[in-house]
């Protein structure tokens, strides 16, 4: 969404996703399946084109008892003031019908219609005091919220705190989902959500076009203004929605691990024919023009031909109700840039 904290070998990333009515813009075209008449510009998958589904009431069976995924059995009596600690949380818990009894969301989390629910971190780490003051009956972050002695200090104000596992690829999706929903009390509607979910990245899969060549992407992660250039590898996430959009993870076919710093020599091995960043990234670096005026990116074929691909930070790596519908926009994205090179 989302950054640059190193967690378990990985980067913090944010976010945070997801499902039906989605676009893929090309800057300056009217339609994602006509050539795009300006090639100076990327494709664009706008989260804002995105509408999350909504399969559940809000309404809660109390009380319920979950373990935490850091171990910690956490029971769970009241549901009627939620703070959320991560833009794929939030889309989760929002499927689910609980919008209306979110009271807070850290910094990450930028979905529009929590825009008015109060912050509780300044950039990745939440404040205890801040969490405090809103008097949440119950908090729903992930492994990566921290830092762990505002969690503890939480918890031992007696705040009930659920840490989700982190996803990564797309079977983790369902054991996240069922433990969002048993917390909220919601089983049953978490069952839907899930097969729903999983029932769109099926029929996304199905769509693919086997015989097709597949092209070599790269997801570069940048952050211009803290000079952060790193290259995503094996296990990063982006590897895992490019294999499934079509097409061949350059980082996992080098051997690269989730985050490898991007060096000229590394962008030029990778040569990739198409290069995903997200929106934020691209901004920072000043647009396409200084993506691909970075070192060794200029000798790549995706910089020979302007093809590259701009996803939503709270989108490409969220991996929740709208994955299966960001698979096809991918795909459809890497056919067009494979077709127009």
């Amino acid at each position: 969404m989302t950054m640059v904290t190193e967690s378990k070998s990985r980067f913090k990333l944010g976010a945070p996703a997801l499902v039906l009515s989605v676009t893929v813009l090309i800057v300056g075209c009217s339609s994602p399946s006509s050539p795009n008449p300006d090639s100076t510009r990327p494709i664009v998958v706008s989260a804002a084109d995105f509408d999350l589904p909504i399969v559940g009431d809000g309404a809660s069976k109390l009380p319920t008892v979950v373990k935490s995924a850091d171990d910690v059995e956490v029971k769970v009596t009241d549901t009627s003031r939620i703070i959320v600690l991560n833009e794929a949380i939030a889309e989760i818990v929002i499927s689910l019908g609980f919008i209306d009894k979110i009271i807070g969301r850290d910094a990450t989390t930028t979905i529009e219609s929590l825009t008015a629910i109060p912050k509780v971190s300044s950039g990745h780490d939440i404040s205890a005091e801040s969490i405090l003051e809103l008097k949440p009956t119950l908090v729903i972050g992930d492994t990566r919220s921290g830092p762990p002695e505002a969690i503890q200090q939480l918890r031992g104000a007696g705040v009930p705190i659920v840490l989700a596992p982190e996803v990564w690829k797309l079977s983790d999706i369902q054991p996240r989902i069922d433990l969002i929903s048993a917390a909220l009390g919601a089983r049953e509607f978490g069952k839907k959500l899930t097969d729903r979910t999983e029932s769109d990245i099926d029929e996304a899969l199905s769509t693919l076009d086997g015989t097709a060549v597949r092209p070599r992407v790269a997801f570069v992660y940048v952050r211009g203004t803290a000079s952060v250039f790193l290259l995503g590898g094996k296990e990063s996430g982006a590897d895992e929605m490019i294999r499934s959009a079509g097409g061949v993870d350059v980082g996992t076919d080098l051997g690269l691990a989730a985050f490898t710093p991007l060096t000229s020599e590394a962008i030029v091995n990778a040569n990739p024919d198409i290069i995903v960043v997200t929106t934020r990234g691209l901004a920072s670096v000043g647009g396409l023009t200084g993506l691909l005026d970075l070192p060794g990116v200029t000798q790549t074929p995706a910089a020979k031909n302007n093809a590259v691909v701009s996803i939503d930070d709270d989108l490409l790596l969220s991996f929740g109700p709208r994955t299966g519908e960001l698979i096809v926009r991918m795909a459809k994205a890497f056919k067009m840039l494979a077709t127009k090179n």
